[in-house]
């Protein structure tokens, strides 16, 4: 039985040493199909998803959830034949090429960590932890099989911050005598919250991400109705922003630098005014909301299109070169729209987010409210909605028309919107 390996190699050219798996989409012996998720591992940076490059079964796994693989390791195998009873192999033994890396008997599920054994953190809680000067040995996670998360660095902290209020309080005039005053350490940045457009999903985001500064660390979240919120769409701008609201509150997030293109500007502007959430800044590309003009039958092709010929044709309008398109990407964006199944979601919130063919809201106010940093980005070939529309930006917020770039800034100049997006985040102190 033939087998074909199942490997990460780099993300997006991130250097790594490793890799977390995080959780395995499907079982030893299940069918899967070219494009289909199969195995989600965490980078230094981020969520990476690993899907089938065949039409097969899973037929090993040699790095269960919740263990470190390194990078270029064979996570698992897919076979070209169904295994037959028994064949298949649940979890690696614990001899594989990569056995010194793997976790023994004391890696047992625990919210405890023994001196010498290997500590699982999530790579946010690591650079957290580094910033702050913790021992991650020290510190009892609260995420599967003990696996330390944000939650655990901060309640550590607030913890000696606590300690430390105590420690600098006088003792009696008697004594004489004072502890001496310890600075609470240093927390870590807010995270960068991307919200993708309509018709795209938190995966138009891939190309950004590995370019962005070291220490910024990426939320990537699929709009209501699109990729993985494929079942609850949303029928106006407020409701999108009461959904990331919800989202981001329930991942523990309280304060974020924001980062929208199109609907998802809109989306940004709306969640800001919403006022839930402690925004830090905020960078908008090609943004909805700012001007009632929209490209309709874009909006609708992308919405009811069923065939990848008339799919590219539409993706066409979205950039200013069309060699801005990678290879093949209409037939994975279709074969993503049916694989969610969201095509009647996209076609119902694109006939209430446009009626009659206008954008049917108006966020030029809470732009104008804003009072943290705030970035437009626009290119002059836009075709979907009007570069002009930039000119409704008050004039705090800094704007920039890039020559030769049409409505996606991020797939047509990944590099400088990641430089962009960097800029303002430390303009935001």
């Amino acid at each position: 039985m033939a087998t074909h390996p199942i490997s990460i190699d780099s993300a997006g050219g991130e250097y790594m040493e490793a890799v977390l798996v995080l959780a395995w989409a499907v079982n030893s012996g299940d069918p899967v199909k070219a494009g289909d998720l199969v195995v989600t591992v965490e980078t230094a940076k981020a969520a990476t998803e690993i899907e089938a490059d065949r039409d097969g079964w899973l037929a090993e796994i040699f790095f269960a959830e919740g263990q470190e693989a390194p990078v270029g390791a064979v996570l698992g195998t897919i076979a070209d034949e169904k295994p037959v009873s028994g064949q298949a192999t649940p979890v690696a033994p614990a001899a594989t090429p990569a056995a010194s890396h793997l976790p023994g008997p004391a890696d047992a599920p625990s919210r405890t960590n023994q001196p010498g054994s290997r500590v699982i953190a999530s790579p946010l809680a690591r650079r957290l932890a580094a910033t702050a000067g913790l021992d991650l040995s020290a510190i009892s996670g609260s995420g599967p099989k003990g696996r330390i998360k944000k939650r655990d660095i901060d309640a550590t902290l607030a913890a000696l911050e606590d300690g430390h209020r105590i420690a600098v309080r006088p003792g009696p005039a008697s004594d004489g005598l004072r502890a001496p005053a310890v600075s609470a350490p240093a927390r870590q940045a807010a995270p960068v919250v991307l919200i993708h457009g309509f018709g795209a999903d938190r995966s138009v985001w891939r190309q950004v991400v590995p370019l962005l500064e070291p220490g910024i660390e990426t939320i990537s979240l699929d709009l209501p109705g699109h990729g993985t919120e494929a079942a609850r769409p949303a029928a106006s701008i407020e409701e999108i922003a009461f959904n990331l609201s919800d989202r981001l509150e329930d991942m523990g997030v309280e304060d974020a630098h924001l980062v929208g293109h199109s609907v998802g500007g809109a989306a940004a502007l709306a969640l800001a005014r919403l006022g839930r959430l402690a925004v830090r800044s905020v960078t908008l590309l090609a943004p909805g909301g700012l001007g009632p003009e929209i490209n309709a039958g874009f909006i609708a092709g992308l919405a009811r299109v069923t065939t990848v010929r008339a799919l590219e044709q539409w993706l066409t309008v979205m950039v200013g070169d069309p060699s801005a398109l990678p290879d093949g990407y209409a037939q994975a964006a279709l074969r993503q729209i049916e694989k969610t199944g969201n095509r009647s979601a996209l076609a119902a919130m694109a006939e209430s987010l446009f009626p009659d063919g206008t954008q049917g809201f108006d966020l030029v106010g809470a732009l104008a409210e804003l009072a943290v940093p705030a970035r437009l980005v626009w290119g002059r070939l836009d075709r979907v909605i009007p570069v002009a529309h930039a000119a409704r930006a008050p004039g705090f917020v800094a704007v920039h028309l890039l020559d030769g770039i049409g409505h996606v800034p991020q797939m047509e100049a990944p590099a400088l919107t990641a430089r962009l997006i960097a800029e303002t985040v430390r303009s935001a102190g």
